[in-house]
């Protein structure tokens, strides 16, 4: 075989093995893709299913101060105000979750210090969710640390993180009890909301993944556990995160733990 024989042959094989790496490269970047747009789509289905909730409520709250001849007290009105600016917050954020996952990751909601009470934080909440616990359960605030305690973090997104935890407890207790509080370390300055209920609980084989970000968003997974693994990225968005804790046998106690100023 003459000597430019040898060279085509070795072209060629070049050529075949650049071209089989081409086409591998090409695989992973459309597999890739497809992962992508994927989780996209599981994302963005996630945060159509929430925004009902607060549109349903302020249509709810709508429909009752345009009733004729009602008579609202202060009181009434102030809280019928703060649950309307509770929820349109709610429905902002939501929003900003598209941009927060973004593709760059850099334009959404950027994080701002605000000086609150984690007890009005929590009393917020509450008074949103009244309308998603089931009948003859009961919601309400577990008193753990001093109602004077004020701290600085990105409330507007606490907030969201605190009341997906609570949205959650709620569809899964049946009777019984949700408890939302939180407890101040001064020492290491560390905040820890907590949500507990008196629910059917988590499956065993379920609480190493509930906080996991999917990686097969095609899956069937359960909306809880995707709304959980949204929540622990927004935690870590502040600089927290999420954890169960296994030592609560009365049902289900899901913690929030953010360090604070």
């Amino acid at each position: 075989m003459s000597f430019i024989m040898w060279i085509a042959i070795t072209i060629l094989i070049a050529v075949c093995l650049f071209l089989v790496f081409r086409i591998k490269t090409l695989q992973t970047e459309m597999s890739e893709y497809r992962h992508s747009d994927k989780l996209k789509s599981a994302l963005i289905k996630a945060l159509a299913r929430e925004i009902r909730t607060p549109l349903h409520s302020v249509s709810g709250l709508a429909e009752i101060i345009s009733k004729e001849g009602l008579y609202l007290s202060k009181s009434e009105k102030k809280t019928i105000s703060d649950q309307i600016l509770f929820n349109a917050r709610l429905i902002s954020t939501l929003l900003d979750e598209v941009n927060i996952y973004s593709e760059d990751g850099s334009s959404g909601h950027h994080l701002e210090d605000e000086r609150f009470s984690p007890y009005k934080l929590c009393q917020s909440c509450i008074d949103a969710n009244f309308s998603n616990v089931k009948e003859g359960v009961r919601l309400s605030y577990v008193y753990k640390s001093g109602e004077d305690l004020f701290v600085s973090s990105d409330r507007h997104i606490v907030e969201l993180v605190l009341n997906k935890l609570v949205v959650c407890a709620c569809k899964f207790t049946p009777k019984g009890e949700v408890g939302v509080g939180y407890e101040y370390e001064k020492n290491t300055r560390r905040l820890t909301f907590f949500v507990q209920d008196t629910g059917v609980g988590i499956p065993e084989e379920r609480k190493k993944s509930i906080f996991k970000w999917f990686d097969a968003p095609d899956a069937q997974v359960e909306e809880t556990e995707f709304d959980l693994s949204v929540a622990q990225r927004l935690a870590e968005k502040v600089g927290g995160y999420l954890r169960l804790d296994e030592s609560f046998t009365e049902g289900t106690r899901m913690e929030f733990v953010l360090p604070v100023r």
